[in-house]
């Protein structure tokens, strides 16, 4: 993360004694956030039961004589758990569960990143970007409830209560952009985000250790303010 913004500030600072025309832009954005991967695996070991959430962001911009530039972009998502098939596998892998039932809240996912940008005009008002980026998830498991029907005697319900971790993460994003007027543009993009977190669950013997690959495929719609700066 430091050798990201490290590499950044020395881009945007040799741009600078350039003189060349500088463009300021800030964005707003939301969209579909899809689990890919791991993440939306129906595997106990290693799955999360993750379905298709929402995500939305803002973020600051600055271009240079209208290609190269850095972002920094902070977001959030949710996204819900796939409690049928959750339930399904548990109640397979214990052979005293007859039934169950779980009720659960949704992951959430904070972002923050920051990363180079290069812009690609091309015909009318059109424009292609592209990003990399580098930063960290804020990640939270679920809330969840659970009911189970055992065979013999068990407890009525017990709880899984959420656990967060803060892990380092990357992405990569292309955008295309229209320019409605002067001042606002509106953009499709397209971004692909990745993280490994480490999650501790405590019970009364011992403490448990999930780690689990986060990623996520989000596709949103923006907002775009340009302030342009002259020379």
């Amino acid at each position: 993360m430091k050798l990201t913004l490290s590499i950044i500030f020395l881009l945007l600072n040799s741009l600078l004694s350039q003189s060349q025309p500088i463009i300021y832009h800030l964005g707003l954005q939301g969209g579909a956030s899809i689990p890919i991967l791991d993440f939306s695996s129906s595997d106990l070991q290693k799955g999360s039961f993750a379905l298709t959430g929402f995500t939305t962001s803002a973020d600051a911009k600055v271009i240079f004589n209208n290609t190269l530039g850095g972002f920094i972009q902070a977001g959030i998502q949710l996204l819900p758990v796939d409690v049928g098939p959750l339930g399904y596998e548990k109640v397979k892998a214990d052979p005293f569960l007859q039934d169950l039932y779980i009720r659960s809240d949704p992951f959430k996912i904070i972002h923050l990143l920051a990363g180079p940008v290069y812009q690609i005009p091309l015909w009318k008002s059109f424009i292609f970007e592209g990003q990399v980026g580098a930063g960290v998830f804020l990640s939270s498991t679920p809330y969840q409830l659970y009911k189970p029907s055992f065979f013999f005697m068990g407890p009525p319900y017990y709880e899984i209560t959420p656990s967060q971790d803060v892990s380092f993460a990357y992405s990569a994003s292309i955008k295309a952009i229209y320019d409605l007027t002067p001042c606002y543009q509106i953009a499709l993009s397209s971004q692909i985000m990745n993280s490994k977190a480490s999650f501790d669950f405590e019970s009364s013997t011992r403490v448990r250790t999930d780690i689990r690959n986060i990623s996520l495929l989000n596709i949103s719609l923006s907002l775009i303010l340009k302030l342009p700066t002259g020379k």
